[in-house]
Order: structure tokens, then C-alpha cells, then sequence
């Protein structure tokens, strides 16, 4: 006798980890990323998709910066929050998936005698 199983995969709307129903398609990812170069200092996107976005930041201090800074500032649904580095370590640094932010999010990114990339995936249907 055949038992059937239940579906891993949460309600239609939800994404968890590539479990994502896509009644339209085939569900997709598409990379995103917002840049800064040193001298520059504020870049702003939008993030969007079906699914909430982890962000990753990779920066890199100026040789001799006298007071570098990087901040990172999410807004969505009337609600603001910032991560800030105010005396942030030099050389290559990365800071992996280090925030979650819903679709609908408008990113900001500031900084100060320090070039930076943030990143992310969006989820859609195609």
C-alpha cells in the first residue's frame, strides 16, 4: 500500500530554501547589486521579487582613510533600520547575508572614504 506524503513545500506566496510553488512558471532568481566607488557616497535600489532577500555587503577601506564609514539603511512598510560600521577594519572585508529584507524594501548605502558593493538575490516567476 502506496502512503502519500505531504509536501514539504509551505503554502503558495511562501519561500523557504528553493521550496517555492510558482503556479505561472518556473520560479527564478536574479542577482542584484548596488556599488559604490570610493568618493561616491550615496547610492540607493529598490528591492523586490515574491520572496525576501538576504543582503551581503563586501567593502574595502581607502589606504590612509582618516575616518571611513559604511552604512547600510533599509526602509519598508513605514519602518527604517540601519546597520553602520563607524571605524570599519581594513583590507577586503564581507559581511555574508547579514540582513533580511522583504520585497518592497528601498536600500540605501552610504559611505565614506571606502568602496562598496551590496548584494542580492530576488525570487520571481517566469
Amino acid at each position: 500500500m502506496h502512503k502519500a506524503e505531504k509536501s514539504p513545500c509551505p503554502p503558495y506566496g511562501y519561500y523557504t530554501y528553493g521550496c517555492w510553488p510558482c503556479p505561472s512558471g518556473t520560479p527564478m532568481i536574479s542577482p542584484y547589486e548596488l556599488s559604490l566607488a570610493s568618493g561616491g557616497s550615496t547610492a540607493q535600489a529598490f528591492v523586490g521579487g515574491a520572496a525576501p532577500a538576504r543582503l551581503s555587503l563586501e567593502y574595502v577601506v581607502d589606504d590612509g582613510a582618516s575616518s571611513p564609514t559604511i552604512k547600510v539603511t533599509t526602509v519598508s512598510a513605514g519602518s527604517t533600520s540601519t546597520w553602520e560600521e563607524t571605524s570599519p577594519a581594513t583590507g577586503y572585508q564581507m559581511k555574508s547575508e547579514f540582513m533580511s529584507v522583504e520585497p518592497g524594501t528601498k536600500v540605501t548605502l552610504d559611505a565614506t572614504e571606502t568602496t562598496a558593493r551590496l548584494r542580492w538575490c530576488e525570487t520571481f516567476c517566469c
